[in-house]
């Protein structure tokens, strides 16, 4: 069985034999009028400028498809420099809106889990003693009142009946002054208890003696906490209803990886499944972070929210820190490759499809898988796949340990210079 070590001999003197620097002509760059390939002399006019045959490499076609080499296109794109933090969907704590029994009773749920409401459906209904006896002390005291003010009434027409007589009767004044101290009582009592079952009906309405509660605003039933027929304590939880649009996405980045990032900027959300939309948003520093961690909240206040957008979907937080230059050309991350203290990518001749030039490129923003680049042109063919197979067969930039200019032969074998 061959091991890995035997398919890279193999695969390395395949690439040898068909890397030859002899069998192209002098490496050049071809402006549009070059009459290079043409059967005639080789002539070129000023557009036609000759490059340097030391940064060009020549590979067969066929080991081009041995080596699976590839070329992407540089194109014009607007790169935006992220950096990432995992994290998920959460609801805000302002987007959810418990419902509670108002009195201690026997509740009877209407909706059920993840149900979609609107303002206005039903929740639950509660029968509750507590309720009914709340209504029996509101008419309680619009009865007292009355009487009250009808024993008052009385006691004044006496007294003024008494004056016209010209007597005086201290004991009925003073039993009227007392009646009026009554009614002033029983008129907070009455008052207390109108303004008590406002509250309620605030919160609910009466339908043939039991409290129905109805959704306040439209959203998503979250959990229904009762089972069908149970006594509930006041106060107790019974409906749980979250806001559609009440998502934000929360991370927890590293503190030491947070030194651009700042509340208001842009970002978005890359779910683990491709989709069509974004989940774009601004973002928010928490104020405290976690000392034992050594992280900082972070959170994205969605501008839309998604349909694929739900709590507990898993994401990627991708925070815009830097963005390029309008119309800047950029390539894939991983056509550059490393040659010492430069960075270079190998372009292919656009005259020769077995030509590629060694280019030295500066970088810029970069978003993770596409970066700016300086160096080259957009519409050139850069290598993706391979590239770190080209460098291994070309000098290096400063000369240490450079292979010298040559040639490989079809048996592996290298010479310096040419034939």
């Amino acid at each position: 069985m061959k091991t890995k070590t035997h398919y890279f001999i193999m695969l390395t003197a395949a690439f040898l034999w068909g890397c030859s620097r002899e069998e192209a002509p002098k490496g050049h760059v071809h402006g549009p009028s070059c009459n290079h390939g043409k059967e005639d002399a080789h002539e070129h006019d000023d557009s036609c400028t000759h490059g340097d045959e030391e940064n060009t490499i020549h590979v067969k076609q066929a080991v081009q498809k041995l080596l699976g080499l590839t070329c992407v296109t540089a194109e014009q794109r607007n790169i935006q420099g992220t950096v990432r933090f995992p994290g998920r969907f959460e609801v805000k704590p302002s987007a959810r809106r418990v419902y509670s029994a108002i009195f201690e009773g026997v509740a009877q749920a209407h909706v059920q889990p993840y149900q979609r409401v609107a303002e206005g459906d039903v929740l639950f209904r509660i029968v509750s003693l507590a309720w009914v006896q709340q209504s029996g002390q509101l008419r309680e005291a619009e009865a007292a009142l009355a009487l009250a003010q009808a024993e008052a009434k009385v006691l004044s027409e006496r007294l003024e009946r008494l004056r016209e007589a010209g007597v005086r009767n201290a004991e009925l004044d003073m039993a009227l002054k007392l009646k009026f101290a009554e009614v002033a009582r029983a008129e907070v009592t009455l008052k207390n208890a109108v303004e008590a079952r406002q509250a309620v009906l605030a919160l609910c309405r009466e339908e043939d003696g039991a409290l129905t509660v109805v959704a306040h605003e439209a959203g998503v039933v979250e959990r229904v906490a009762v089972d069908a027929g149970a006594w509930t304590q006041a106060g107790t939880e019974i409906v749980s209803v979250v806001r559609e649009d009440g998502v934000w996405f929360r991370a927890d980045g590293l503190l030491s990886e947070l030194a651009n990032v700042r509340d208001g900027l842009r970002g978005f959300v890359s779910p683990a499944r491709p989709v069509s939309e974004k989940a774009e948003g601004e973002l928010t520093v928490a104020w405290s972070a976690d000392a034992e961690w050594r992280t900082r909240p972070l959170y994205l206040t969605l501008d839309e929210r998604p349909e694929w957008v739900a709590p507990g979907v898993l994401g990627v937080l991708n925070i815009i820190v830097e963005t390029s230059a309008e119309g800047a050309v950029a390539i894939p991350l991983s056509c550059v490759v490393e040659d010492r203290a430069e960075r270079i990518v190998f372009v292919r001749d656009a005259h020769d499809a077995e030509a590629f030039i060694r280019t030295e490129i500066s970088l810029g923003a970069s978003d993770g898988e596409w970066v700016e680049v300086s160096g080259i042109e957009a519409g050139a063919a850069v290598v993706q796949h391979g590239a770190y197979e080209l460098k291994r067969v070309m000098p290096s930039a400063d000369g240490a340990g450079a292979r010298a200019s040559g040639h490989f032969h079809a048996n592996g074998q290298f010479h310096e210079g040419g034939h």
